[in-house]
């Protein structure tokens, strides 16, 4: 629910790679949240994966609980006899017209939705939002009350009518309706509800009767699983619900889960497993529930394109999609917290592949209950009547939870069976769990032509990890010990069940650690602040190792100070053997939550990673292979074989192919939809490729499509830092600078390098600051009139001017470093963000638009964090702003407002020739 804030918030790359297939948004010009809106986002989300985006019509209304809580009257006279794309279309004044208001709310929303979507068919319309609390129909779960039986059925009826009526007009063309991009409408719209928030077996047995008997019946029955208690009782509130259809003769309906878990289940993949085993079990359709802002999945990916743990897990089980699911028995079901899974078959690539997660030490007590290092034993049967006899491989990948704003690494392979025999169709794999937050990913397939092997140092893929309450704490840092059930909905999950506090100045934390050979290591913290970036001191063996940034995280809630983690990471070169990492406090006192060590250097490159076949998304016909020579490659057939990769830093990348072709054979590569190179078999037979490629930081889509007889072995990256010297690096306040753009020097913490940046860029919103000074509280709200619009100054548009020949002609991935702290509004829980929008002209601010991006919330003015973009230029100048029209309703970056840029870094998209190598078979 509100995963995209705005097209382009998330990027394509987090978003196809997450393959979210739902999402429930706002209504277009809805006021309940400044971003999120359907329309603005719809193009973006199907390119993207997506197959429905559900409208919340309520979400029209500004405040929570919906005006007040109160069911609206007839108080306003709505403007409905203007064209949809006429401004005065849904504006109002203070007066009764005999309708009821909420109605003409409806009406406004389906003509705006139906007239601008290009995707009618993909559409759900919710009427109503958790109608049996705080929503105009509270009566829990009385259906005898007269306010739902009475009030709640027949405005439910008549919403009904009133938006299939609306339909059959745009699907018509009748009484002036029509859809601007000639959309072909279905029969009827796509209806769900009611919409309670939790399971109510009374009122939906009166709703499903009634609906049946009034033609109304929805076409997805709907409902909330948020408390914990749902990981033990949904399955018993599905049987109840399917038991309601028999029992009024109703053919099954969809179900849609359209809010499910808590704060403390966002971004834990030991968590967020439990949620989907369930739903897959079910086979209905479900939603994270929206707990903070819009735009990052529901807090399921990190910084401002990243993994975290969250967005692995969701990674892992959109690669399922299309495949058949089997049968999986855990050690206890309908329990929560619990040992989950999920399993799938791929009889194309014949592929088994298992997800799990959770497990738990089977005890009563929730804070010892971490489920650390606990042996799980998968075992499988009936492989051979999939095609899995014989011997196989098995892998299985770990990803551990590193909070909602830390990134996580691509999974590492933690476990290995090669070439095993499958006796009678069985097969037990035991791979030891780390604890219970991390899932685990388990992949059989007829044994390779490749040799596996599990992630260590031989790998470059070395990597130790600690609790931070495990390490050596002095100068008054303090571990401290959390639950898992504690404090409520607004409890964010901590790693191993403890954390360390009272990290100020002169506090130490220190880690004993063993290294398996001489090298580069990458230190991450896992740490949470108050809303500015800090720093903290690092030493090994005594001796200064340098600093370890920390940037701001959200703060604007009490529950998420300290708590709303992300994470910092340093370099350390070490030597092979024991040392003494210690983290030293600051002024920033931040809170610890986890230590990680990984290994950075190694023979294979610098932060080399290897993407196997197996680990492919194979489309158009692209397949495994299993022939003898390439058994476990991926024929291109004539397909596209992609695979995403998680970045540590933008900048080059040595991107290497190995792969079986016949000489002359050729491959188009892209990376983030952008064509790079085409790849030409220098030789027959197996070799490899490599190519430097600029990449963004966070994730990246690489992707191969070739001809059949082309088979991919693998896809590796490794970093090529020396290639990073043909880029040009601009610091935003060295510009030419227009408008209302100014400089800002930082008069307290920043990350921004030379502590300066460039604001004021496109239009200026009005702000006022609110909240206490200094504890993550102070943020510019934007000023808003009656009609919840905000103020904008849009006479004096900021521009930042790159001269002519400072970027020679070419094309370019365009790393920019940027902040925006914008708020729009208030909420009661959801912190109100809005993603703002940059603009590349050439030439002038009058010349052709050359790139643009959506740039999300940072916590802070002061706070930066990087972001691509992909741009060609003839080597002329480049003028940077926003040139959106306030107002214009097609979300919040289009109030013509742009971020804080820090520096602008144009790297060509590729680094000197492709290097081809002959592999003896």
């Amino acid at each position: 629910m509100y995963g995209l804030g705005d097209n382009g918030s998330p990027t394509d790359a987090v978003l196809d790679g997450a393959r979210i297939e739902n999402s429930s948004q706002k209504p277009p010009t809805g006021t309940q949240h400044p971003s999120g809106d359907a329309l603005a986002l719809e193009n973006q989300f199907f390119a993207n994966g997506g197959n429905e985006l559900a409208v919340y019509i309520q979400d029209y209304y500004p405040d929570w609980y919906y005006n007040n809580s109160q069911r609206p009257g007839d108080d306003r006279a709505y403007r409905l006899d203007v064209p949809v794309d006429d401004s005065e279309y849904g504006s109002y004044g203070e007066k009764p017209d005999g309708r009821w208001d909420y109605a003409e709310i409806v009406e406004i929303v389906v003509n705006k939705v139906l007239a601008g979507t290009r995707y009618p068919n993909q559409y759900i319309f919710i009427p109503f939002n958790e109608p049996d609390g705080g929503n105009w129909y509270h009566t829990d779960d009385d259906a005898e009350a007269d306010l739902f039986k009475d009030t709640f059925l027949t405005d439910w009826d008549n919403m009904y009518r009133l938006i299939q009526k609306i339909w059959n007009q745009y699907k018509n063309k009748t009484d002036g309706k029509a859809n601007v991009h000639g959309a072909v409408f279905a029969d009827h719209a796509i209806i769900a509800g009611p919409g309670d928030s939790s399971w109510r077996q009374n009122r939906s047995d009166a709703f499903l009767k009634h609906t049946k008997e009034n033609g109304t019946l929805p076409d997805i029955f709907v409902w909330h699983e948020l408390g914990k208690d749902s990981l033990k009782n949904y399955q018993s509130h599905y049987d109840a619900y399917r038991a309601l259809e028999k029992k009024y003769g109703v053919d099954p309906l969809r179900i849609n889960i359209t809010e499910y878990g808590e704060l403390r289940d966002m971004s834990v993949p030991g968590q967020l497993i439990q949620w989907q085993s369930m739903f897959e079990d079910t086979k209905v359709q479900a939603e994270t529930a929206y707990w903070n802002y819009a735009g990052n999945l529901s807090d399921n990916m990190a910084r401002a394109n990243s993994a975290n743990a969250g967005w692995w897990q969701f990674k892992w089980y959109g690669d399922l999609r299309g495949q058949r699911t089997v049968k999986v028995t855990p050690p206890s079901e309908n329990k929560a917290d619990s040992l989950q899974g999920i399993a799938a078959i791929d009889t194309t690539n014949k592929k088994a592949t298992v997800l799990y997660g959770g497990a738990n030490d089977n005890n009563a007590d929730a804070v010892k209950n971490d489920g650390a290092n606990i042996p799980v034993n998968v075992h499988l049967t009936g492989l051979d009547k999939v095609g899995l006899d014989g011997k196989v491989d098995v892998e299985v990948r770990e990803n551990a939870f590193t909070a909602p704003d830390g990134v996580a690494a691509t999974p590492r392979v933690v476990n290995v069976l090669s070439g095993v025999d499958v006796e009678n169709g069985t097969l037990d794999v035991t791979t030891t769990s780390i604890d219970r937050y991390a899932s685990y990913q388990l992949v059989v397939t007829p044994h390779q032509d490749r040799q596996i092997s599990k992630d260590d140092a031989a790998t470059g893929r070395w990597m130790q990890v600690t609790e931070a309450e495990d390490t050596a704490l002095a100068g008054g840092a303090q571990a401290y010990t959390k639950t898992p059930w504690g404090d409520g909905w607004s409890y964010f999950m901590t790693s191993g069940n403890g954390d360390v506090g009272n990290f100020k100045k002169g506090a130490t934390a220190t880690w004993t650690v063993n290294v398996p050979e001489d090298g580069t290591y990458r230190f991450q913290v896992i740490s949470g602040n108050v809303g500015f970036p800090g720093t903290n001191g690092v030493a090994v063996d005594g001796k200064n190792a340098g600093t370890i940034t920390f940037g701001a995280e959200l703060a604007m809630k009490s529950a998420a100070k300290w708590l709303y983690r992300g994470s910092g990471e340093v370099e350390l070169q070490l030597t092979k053997g024991e040392h003494k990492i210690q983290l030293q406090g600051s002024s920033m006192d931040n809170t610890l939550d986890k230590f990680l060590l990984y290994q950075v250097s190694s023979a294979k490159g610098e932060d080399a990673v290897t993407y196997p076949a197996t680990q492919f998304r194979l489309d158009g016909g692209a397949r495994l292979s299993y022939e003898t020579g390439t058994s476990g490659f991926a024929d291109l057939a004539g397909g596209t074989a992609s695979m995403f990769a998680n970045i540590w830093n933008a900048g080059y990348q040595n991107l290497t192919i190995v792969y079986h072709a016949a000489k002359g054979s050729k491959m188009d590569l892209q990376v983030n939809g952008q064509s790079v190179s085409t790849i030409t078999a220098a030789y027959d037979g197996l070799q490899s490729s490599t190519v430097a490629v600029a990449m963004s930081e966070g994730v990246n889509k690489i992707a191969l499509t070739g001809a059949e007889g082309i088979r991919v072995r693998e896809v590796s990256t490794a970093r090529n830092a020396k290639a990073d010297a043909g880029s040009v690096r601009l610091e935003a306040e060295s510009l030419q600078l227009g408008g209302g753009a100014k400089v800002v020097n930082a008069s307290g913490a920043t990350n921004a390098s030379e502590a300066k940046w460039v604001t004021g860029l496109g239009n200026q919103f009005e702000t006022t600051e609110s909240g206490a000074d200094g504890m993550g509280d102070r943020t510019r709200v934007v000023t808003l009139d009656k009609n919840n619009t905000p103020s904008v100054i849009s006479d004096n548009k900021g521009t930042l001017t790159i001269p002519a020949g400072k970027v020679p002609a070419g094309t370019y991935n365009v790393v920019v470093s940027f902040s925006n702290d914008a708020f729009i509004g208030r909420h009661d829980y959801n912190p109100q963000i809005v993603d703002l929008g940059l603009q590349v002209r050439a030439g002038s601010a009058d010349g052709k638009e050359l790139a643009r991006g959506a740039f999300r919330y940072t916590y802070s003015d002061s706070n930066f964090l990087n972001r691509s973009l992909e741009l060609t230029t003839d080597g002329g100048a480049l003028v940077l702003g926003n040139w959106d029209p306030a107002g214009t309703g097609a979300g919040a970056v289009s109030w013509g407002v742009a971020p804080a840029i820090d520096s602008i870094t144009f790297y060509p998209v590729v680094s000197g020739e492709v290097v081809s190598a002959r592999i003896a078979d």
